[in-house]
């Protein structure tokens, strides 16, 4: 199973943990919930997860990404655990803007 984590998380070591697969299928959240012309970065970036070694988002976009993602969690058509998974990414992209640093997803498999 292929699993992204990523900085800034909620754990003691700063650092949060997704399947490949949930972070991908927010990307049909996000073309769901979203305006039109903000949606496309993050739903690429969230169709990639799993797809590349390490993949680092800058903090001004990092900022972006958390408030879309914020409104991807709360909306009224996600799913309980989709919006679980958003409002995790979301939160921790934003730890990684207020501080401003790089956001940083790395890939991991096992199995």
């Amino acid at each position: 199973m292929t699993y992204v984590q990523t900085t800034h998380g909620a754990d003691f070591f700063g650092q949060d943990t997704h399947t490949a697969k949930a972070v991908r299928d927010l990307a049909g959240y996000a073309r769901g919930c979203l305006p039109y012309d903000v949606r496309e970065p993050l739903a690429r970036l969230l169709e990639s997860a799993g797809t590349e070694a390490e993949a680092t988002i800058p903090a001004d976009q990092a900022e972006t990404f958390a408030g879309l993602l914020a409104t991807v969690a709360s909306h009224r058509f996600t799913k309980a655990k989709a919006a679980k998974v958003a409002r995790l990414l979301g939160d921790s992209a934003a730890r990684a803007a207020a501080e401003g640093e790089p956001w940083t997803w790395t890939t991991t498999a096992t199995g």
